[in-house]
């Protein structure tokens, strides 16, 4: 990937969101992957004191829209399931990892896995996504030998 493009990816990565307002931020990304982490406060606990068992999905969903949209092609989600393993407490943080499991020409699967610093797995999911036609920024930035392999 062309460094000036993998730079605007980044940055639109990067930008806004949900993100700064409920406490998670990118650590990290690469085609197929990204990792998003979570340091959540009482701001976003449920009724029991643990985080929302919504605000883990939104971290994990940032995780699967950078990993799927991360080789430029333009990605939306098809669908997600998800199973929650373990209670997040307060407090500890929370470690999203989108990892691609299978890519084709218009459909990508991958397994986001929610952990605590430990390892121990908080939840875990399955997401689908739709592979559209557009290229972040236009398809004519990017060049042709990228396009035919991503």
């Amino acid at each position: 990937m062309p460094a000036e493009l993998r730079d605007g990816l980044d940055a639109m990565f990067r930008s806004g969101g949900l993100g700064p307002m409920l406490g998670f931020r990118l650590t990290g990304w690469a085609p197929g992957r990204a990792v998003v982490e979570l340091c959540p406060t009482a701001e976003i606990a449920n009724i029991t004191g643990s985080v929302h068992g919504g605000v883990l999905y939104m971290v994990a969903d940032a995780a699967f829209e950078v990993a799927c949209n991360s080789y430029g092609r333009v990605c939306v989600a098809l669908d997600v399931s998800v199973h929650h393993a373990s209670a997040a407490p307060i407090g500890q943080p929370v470690v999203a990892e989108a990892i691609e499991v299978s890519r084709s020409a218009r459909v990508a699967s991958y397994r986001i896995t929610a952990t605590a610093p430990d390892g121990e797995v908080r939840a875990w999911y399955q997401a689908t996504a739709y592979r559209t036609s557009g290229w972040h920024f236009g398809q004519d930035r990017w060049p042709e030998a990228w396009r035919s392999a991503h």
